[in-house]
């Protein structure tokens, strides 16, 4: 994955203009699979782009500019909001990731920071992130710096959404039926893990059971309701 992350920051692309996005594609020597990517820079000079990576899931690279001294912060995950709705605080998907429990959601060198945004299965409904950052009109970070103390900069989402959807392979609205469902698999399994909340003597038991059937059911709501049983 690192070698694909360092490729994409290398690769030649097309001259930004503040503010715009565009789509980049690259042929991979070896393989010849033609990897695509959606990206803006900003008038400060970062870069945020918008892919696919490892098992097809869709990721942010988020990188400071050129001519920035600045360094990100190995102990602190950014934040980013975008327009005005709930924060997202990327520091929970670092201390997942690095306690090793199979979750391979966020990457960090001292100039990017990487992150999974969705599981990339269209038929299985789209992540909330995804829909906001195509449906939005900006989106600010607030990174940590290694030196300590963050800074904050933005990055404007107009004219995103068609970029996104040509990178990803995606169509630019989702399927209705798709996020009816995957609303109602995530109304199942919030269901169920309250239910482990009502009694603390079994919750361990519980929640170990809920767990094993997420697992099984892989987004299927046939199989959860099922296995729940």
């Amino acid at each position: 994955m690192r070698a694909f992350l360092i490729t994409l920051l290398l690769a030649t692309t097309p001259v930004f203009g503040q503010g715009l996005w565009r789509l980049t594609t690259e042929t991979d020597a070896m393989t010849d699979k033609v990897k695509r990517s959606a990206s803006t820079v900003n008038s400060q000079g970062h870069e945020l782009s918008i892919y696919r990576g490892p098992n097809d899931a869709a990721w942010v690279l988020f990188s400071l500019g050129k001519s920035s001294f600045d360094t990100l912060s190995p102990k602190q995950g950014p934040m980013y909001r975008i327009d005005k709705l709930q924060p997202h605080d990327l520091d929970s998907v670092r201390r997942m990731s690095e306690r090793g429990l199979g979750l391979d959601l966020y990457r960090w060198e001292p100039r990017w920071i990487n992150f999974s945004i969705w599981h990339g299965k269209e038929a299985e409904g789209r992540s909330l992130i995804l829909k906001e950052l195509m449906s939005g009109q900006s989106v600010v970070f607030r990174y940590y710096l290694g030196t300590g103390g963050y800074k904050e900069t933005s990055f404007s989402l107009e004219g995103a959404a068609p970029v996104i959807a040509e990178a990803l392979g995606i169509s630019l609205a989702a399927d209705p039926a798709a996020e009816a469902s995957a609303e109602a698999y995530k109304t199942e399994l919030l269901s169920a893990s309250r239910k482990c909340q009502q009694d603390m003597r079994t919750f361990r038991a519980c929640f170990e059971r809920v767990t094993a059937c997420e697992k099984k059911a892989q987004r299927n709501l046939k199989v959860l309701q099922e296995c729940l049983q």
